[in-house]
């Protein structure tokens, strides 16, 4: 770069050229003008190093023996470029120490420990070419990549364990042979987009109804709730994986859900205030994403009743959170410390406290997964629920899915039989639970 003045370009200065850059690819990339400049100076002085390490001299070791510091103007956007020399009482390595005696004559105020910084700018443009020149223009884009990686990532994080409302960009389809079925099968996956963030929704991420399109070009974007999936581990953090045998790294897109438990748990949070103020708690969910869930809540305040709460007036909130979750059927259950209340609680709509609940160790399950060999197997609990011919049928629930939610929420298996005053349909019930807790 020749000293003198600065000429213009397409009749504008070199300032105004530079900083209406910036500005634009700030603009661009939804970033501050500061961290354009930084990217550009960290990339100017990578590839300064990237030089010194090609064309420059090597000390015995191999390593690089200048240091560089590059500064740009806000001002002006003038680019300089120093060499950085430690002062010392004596010099060892020339190219990156400098005598305190030296250093005095250009300035007085120099003490051992100091940097001194010798501007290059002029000579190294120079000398390095159009080859460094590329170097520093790839080292720029990929700084920029990775600054706007560490916006996103972060983004992320603040995003994480919320419901956001998103806009679909894109519904993928494809399709695959179910060896269970013995049938093909359509699998989906959503793209959808928050806050210039991509996120994705896989097949069991959807709900059954969701049957979201890719928009047209002149058509509206549809909107849905979902819930952002908190990164598992460091990988996902940094939202980057490895390919197995290739070692190349690729962007890993963010996950929403509306099938996670706690998908529900959060839309209960935004719509019910009692529970947003700390009143009250949920205790535990289960679900059958799509099709029925339980909710077990307690109050802090013996005033206030959380299952009204949580249901509203004339189940406005409960029908709200509802019609979100494609007409999901949502049971507000009383918590309660016994287990056996609990139990009879969780069996709703059927009921359970005609008969005494007995809770005893649950020995033959535990029993069942030693003889699997399963490695995990532990003693939980068992709950013994006698009920009524009338409301076996109603704990059961169409496909046992009524008392398969109870037992996930009261964390036990739940062993239900009839008092033998049962109807041909109570019957079958019982039969069907029983084959289902033999395969359990």
């Amino acid at each position: 770069m020749a000293t003198g003045k600065k000429k213009k370009q397409n009749g504008m200065s070199y300032t105004e050229s530079f900083f209406s850059g910036v500005k634009k690819l700030a603009e661009e990339k939804k970033m501050d003008e500061e961290t354009i400049i930084v990217c550009l100076e960290e990339a100017i002085k990578s590839g300064y190093e990237a030089y010194d390490d090609v064309g420059g001299s090597k000390d015995q070791k191999g390593a690089r023996k200048k240091e560089y510091a590059v500064e740009i103007d806000r001002v002006t956007g003038e680019i300089i470029v120093s060499t950085v020399k430690k002062v010392v009482l004596e010099v060892v390595n020339p190219d990156c120490e400098v005598s305190l005696e030296e250093a005095l004559k250009y300035d007085p105020e120099f003490v051992v420990g100091d940097d001194m910084y010798t501007d290059v700018t002029p000579t190294s443009f120079e000398l390095m070419g159009r080859t460094t020149s590329s170097n520093i223009k790839s080292l720029f884009i990929q700084k920029v990549l990775e600054k706007e990686r560490e916006a996103i990532t972060q983004k992320c994080a603040n995003l994480a364990d919320e419901i956001i409302s998103c806009e679909v960009e894109l519904v993928e389809e494809s399709q695959f042979f179910d060896v269970k079925s013995n049938k093909y099968r359509k699998k989906r996956k959503v793209f959808a987009t928050y806050d210039n963030i991509e996120f994705v929704l896989n097949e069991g991420d959807l709900l059954q109804g969701d049957n979201f399109k890719t928009p047209t070009l002149s058509g509206k974007k549809e909107t849905f709730k979902a819930y952002v999936i908190p990164p598992k581990n460091d990988v996902d953090d940094e939202a980057k994986i490895t390919e197995k045998g290739r070692g190349k790294k690729r962007e890993v897109t963010p996950r929403l859900s509306r099938t996670d438990d706690r998908f529900l748990w959060r839309l209960l949070e935004s719509e019910v205030a009692s529970i947003r103020e700390g009143v009250v708690e949920i205790k535990r969910v289960a679900r059958k994403p799509g099709q029925r869930s339980k909710v077990a809540v307690y109050s802090h305040d013996p005033n206030v009743d959380p299952v009204s709460a949580c249901v509203g007036p004339g189940g406005q909130i409960i029908t709200a959170v509802s019609d979100e979750l494609r007409g999901e059927k949502i049971d507000v259950i009383l918590w309660s410390p016994d287990l056996a209340e609990f139990v009879a609680n969780a069996l709703s709509p059927a009921k359970a406290n005609y008969y005494p609940i007995v809770i005893e160790d649950d020995y033959e399950k535990a029993e069942k997964e030693r003889a699997e060999g399963s490695k995990k197997s532990r003693i939980g609990k068992v709950a013994r629920v006698m009920l009524k011919g009338d409301q076996l049928t109603l704990a059961i629930g169409a496909k046992g899915i009524n008392v398969a939610l109870a037992a996930s929420l009261c964390e036990c298996r739940i062993d239900i039989k009839g008092d033998g005053d049962e109807d041909s349909d109570s019957r079958r019930d019982r039969e069907f639970l029983s084959g289902m807790m033999s395969q359990s």
